[in-house]
């Protein structure tokens, strides 16, 4: 899979009923476009976990809503030349993220501060991108816990298929070295062709872990299996938007972008207030 595809190939050739290999390359192509068109439509630049740096306008309030969703931490938060914070307590001084639950397909979420206000970042200056806060977004499952048994595991990815490694941990909290052949103790690979099932050395065995990895939700990976579907057939009538069957039947296409079901799948994800 590129880094931005919604779906795989082969649960796109399941859902055609397709076991050969003749039109993967355009089905691959597909999916990757395809992709591209409903981060498009959900004006969402990527799902998956990043590192984001955002630069925003002061406001003079204490609140201001994230642009990337859903938050997984924040790494920081300057204002003008001033660094907050985060809060000890709740009566203490600092800022506090909205928490986010875990499942999909969550919500934009808040940035709150206490003691302190999203103003002028030095004494004259207007408030114009005075701001800039540090932080992880994207869809992540977060310290799943596991036992390693016979040098493996397996991420259980409850809300979509995994996508991309954010780590392995030990249950005390020593990281485990991910490397790319055989592990040695204390270290772990990803098994080739197998997205989503860790290999590890045989010592570690028996070893609790915790793993944290990036996922597709399946709703959009539903959405994408489904118009790539839709546009592959397409191929075969472009233009068409009615096909007799010898006079005795007609049969009408769905000219619309997106089917009322593949709507249903993307709208709960999509970025609909400006911020």
């Amino acid at each position: 899979m590129a880094l931005y595809d919604l779906c795989q190939l082969a649960d796109v050739k399941a859902w055609l009923g397709r076991t050969d290999t003749n039109s993967d390359a355009v089905l691959a192509a597909l999916i990757t476009r395809t992709s591209r068109q409903i981060y498009s439509y959900l004006q969402r630049s990527l799902i998956l976990p990043r590192t984001v740096a955002e630069v925003r306008d002061g406001t003079g309030g204490s609140t201001m809503v994230l642009r990337q969703w859903p938050v997984i931490s924040v790494a920081s938060l300057t204002i003008g030349n001033l660094v907050i914070p985060e809060r000890a307590s709740v009566c203490s001084a600092g800022w506090a993220i909205e928490s986010w639950d875990g499942t999909p397909p969550g919500r934009a979420q808040t940035l709150s501060l206490a003691g302190y206000a999203f103003g002028l970042g030095l004494p004259g200056v207007l408030d114009g991108q005075n701001v800039e806060i540090v932080y992880q977004a994207g869809y992540q499952v977060s310290a799943e816990p596991q036992t390693i048994a016979d040098a493996s595991a397996t991420a259980l990815a409850p809300y979509g298929a995994w996508a991309s490694d954010m780590g392995v941990t030990y249950a005390d909290g020593t990281a485990l070295v991910a490397v790319t052949g055989p592990p040695a103790v204390g270290q772990y690979q990803l098994t080739p062709g197998q997205p989503g099932n860790y290999t590890f050395n045989a010592g570690d065995d028996g070893a609790s872990i915790l793993i944290s990895y990036g996922f597709i939700p399946a709703d959009l990976a539903d959405a994408c299996i489904e118009l790539v579907s839709e546009r592959f057939k397409y191929a075969q009538r472009i233009g068409e938007t009615s096909h007799s069957l010898g006079g005795n039947e007609t049969v009408s296409f769905n000219t619309a972008r997106f089917t009322p079901v593949i709507a249903a799948l993307l709208q709960p994800y999509r970025n609909v207030v400006p911020i």
